[in-house]
């Protein structure tokens, strides 16, 4: 009689296990790595419609995501990612930055021509004109070989980047697949549903479809620089579910754009409030208050978000980069060493270690980092890397 029971259980076991099997949907039996590359795409995209509307930073933070994610045969798509980032940096200012991530594409794919450009405009701000001439050159060189050559003005501007954002854009959108899935400009939000009078009542995963729809169409206003259409969707989401932070998180980043930063600050404190470990939203707030200059504000909340996710090189280097500009070079090293030991390959901590050693007069350190972000392709200042090999007793 045992035995018979326990043949019983197995068959019920197999069978709820064979179930389960059947019963996944395709996106679960996906791996991980295309779950991975996907979501390393999704990044990259939004980074550019980021970059397209001069949001830099938040373009910057999705370029630096995209890179994490990718895996070692994707190295097509992760030199485009690089030509982008250094586009953004050029935008920004940072050109030692933008040299080192056009490197880092070229030595993937020498044939980018944008990155041959940026690259060039980099040197040129630099005051590197024999290299900066060498690049403009290769960029010419290849737009003539595809039969898209526009001629440099002898001192291109950030409006000759911006032409060039235009192009890259394009050639991607070119490039993409047609969408056959239905378009959400088709579903006119949760009001217009017949069926659904009283969404708080009705089925939940019903209401869970009609909140996915609407943030999907308020990304889409968003995207196309639809601010206030955005707002208004999103304030709809709110209706149906009071504590959705996706939609606290997009109504923040809109509110920013608009120049509504107290409304854009509550909107964020909201989203984390109700998703303690939204990085994104930690991110976009500390960048926020870094932006108003309200330091004790950006440490506070960069010190509660690295709690609650310790293992985000982001969130180590945006506390990081709060305690520098408040002059707490020890308390910025610890951060910035967090984020390397995360993120041992991205030469901006390594460079803002040696800064901050600098700082506290910890030369030998400080030339430690220096080197090992030349050694990582960042463009060091090379009075600074003269004065710290003199104050370091090397020359």
């Amino acid at each position: 009689m045992k035995i018979l029971k326990k043949i019983i259980l197995l068959v019920i076991v197999s069978f709820l296990f064979s179930y389960s099997c059947f019963a996944k949907t395709d996106e679960e039996h996906s791996p991980t790595d295309e779950k991975l590359s996907q979501t390393a795409e999704e990044h990259f995209e939004r980074g550019d419609k980021f970059l397209a509307r001069k949001l830099i930073p938040d373009a910057i933070v999705e370029f630096k995501k995209a890179l994490s994610l990718l895996k070692e045969d994707q190295s097509k798509l992760k030199a485009e990612i690089f030509a982008s980032l250094a586009n953004a940096y050029n935008w920004k200012g940072t050109h030692k930055a933008a040299i080192t991530a056009c490197n880092k594409a070229l030595e993937i794919n020498p044939d980018i021509a944008n990155a041959h450009y940026d690259l060039g405009f980099a040197y040129r701000e630099e005051g590197n004109m024999e290299l900066a001439e060498k690049e403009f050159a290769l960029y010419k060189k290849l737009l003539k070989q595809e039969g898209e050559y526009i001629e440099i003005p002898e001192k291109s501007t950030s409006g000759d980047i911006e032409k060039l954002i235009t192009v890259h854009q394009q050639k991607r959108a070119a490039g993409k697949a047609e969408d056959t899935s239905p378009k959400i400009d088709t579903f006119e939000g949760a009001k217009a549903l017949d069926k659904m009078p009283n969404l708080p009542g009705t089925d939940k995963t019903t209401q869970n479809a009609a909140i996915e729809k609407l943030l999907r169409k308020g990304a889409a206003f968003y995207d196309e620089g639809k601010i206030d259409l955005a707002i208004g969707v999103f304030k709809e989401v709110l209706e149906i579910d009071s504590e959705e932070p996706e939609a606290y998180y997009n109504l923040g980043n809109a509110y920013a754009d608009k120049e509504m930063f107290d409304e854009a600050i509550a909107m964020y404190r909201d989203a984390v409030a109700y998703n303690p470990e939204f990085v994104d939203a930690y991110l976009n707030l500390s960048t926020l208050y870094l932006d108003l200059e309200l330091i004790d504000e950006a440490i506070s909340l960069c010190r509660h978000a690295v709690n609650t996710n310790p293992n985000d090189a982001f969130l180590c280097f945006h506390l990081g980069e709060a305690y520098a500009m408040n002059l707490q070079y020890k308390e910025a090293i610890t951060e910035y060493n967090k984020a390397m030991t995360i993120n041992p390959m991205d030469p901006e901590i390594q460079y803002r270690l040696a800064e901050s050693y600098y700082e506290i007069e910890q030369f030998n350190m400080a030339l430690k980092h220096a080197t090992q972000a030349e050694e990582l392709g960042y463009i060091t200042n090379p009075d600074f890397m003269v004065d710290l090999k003199k104050k370091a007793g090397i020359e």
